[in-house]
């Protein structure tokens, strides 16, 4: 079998060979290299785990409507899960406490800080637990508002 050169004049003809195209190809690939490496300096630099803030605990329960008020089994997780966490704030489990209300028909956010993690985990699982299988009712970890 043989093989027939190609002229690669005729082929690419905007393309340089030889010791001039590979200078330009290698100059090519160090600028773009320079400019990959000066872009990512104005990144902000990675802080050690012990400098940053440990982020709060917060859970935030919600009791919403259906367009006929809080249904009762959905009014009664909420005060019971209320309930729960005035004791632990009594504990001082719960740093911070707030409800509001954010609809028209009775729906209620109740959100609860945590001084620390452990007392934050038990209580979410507790609170997750009483919510299942109830309708209308979330239970998000989430921050609490200012």
């Amino acid at each position: 079998m043989t093989y027939a050169q190609f002229d690669y004049a005729r082929l690419f003809p905007l393309r340089r060979t030889g010791l001039v195209g590979s200078f330009s190809f290698g100059l090519a690939l160090m600028v773009m290299g320079g400019m990959m490496m000066g872009a990512s300096k104005g990144c902000a630099e990675a802080k050690p785990p012990e400098t940053l803030a440990p982020a709060p605990q917060s859970i935030s329960v919600y009791a919403l409507s259906r367009g006929k008020g809080v249904p009762d089994r959905t009014r009664e997780v909420l005060v019971h899960s209320r309930t729960l966490l005035k004791s632990a704030q009594e504990r001082g489990e719960v740093r911070r406490m707030v409800e509001q209300r954010i609809g028209i028909e009775g729906e209620t956010r109740l959100c609860a800080e945590f001084s620390d993690v452990e007392s934050a985990h038990s209580m979410i699982e507790q609170i997750q637990q009483l919510a299942q299988g109830v309708e209308l009712i979330n239970v998000k970890v989430e921050p609490c508002p200012p």
